[in-house]
């Protein structure tokens, strides 16, 4: 049986949040708006392999990236880390903005 889209949105979401408590040591909030969300589940989706390479889709377009962006200084421990998907819908874009420490 193949996934709904609702039931691979979950699945997204579930592997997102993973990554989040893994962010957490570095105080980084991650945010991760619908249509990345989306990007993710559309793309993470194989008939043959089911959701099984959502998780590696997850942490190469998000982890990998903002692993880059980490080492680059472009974004700092504490930082909110917007995830969106880029201009031309090929990938997703990872950009780091001061958050207010409350």
């Amino acid at each position: 049986d193949a996934l709904s889209q609702e039931q691979l949105r979950g699945i997204v979401d579930i592997q997102v949040a993973q990554l989040a408590a893994r962010l957490s040591a570095r105080r980084l909030v991650l945010d991760v708006d619908d249509a990345a969300l989306d990007w993710l589940a559309e793309r993470g989706y194989d008939p043959a392999y089911g959701a099984r390479p959502l998780r590696r889709l997850v942490q190469k377009a998000i982890g990998d990236e903002l692993a880059k962006r980490l080492l680059a200084g472009d974004v700092r421990d504490g930082d909110r880390v917007l995830v969106r998907v880029s201009e031309d819908g090929e990938s997703l874009a990872i950009t780091g903005e001061p958050r207010d420490e409350e």
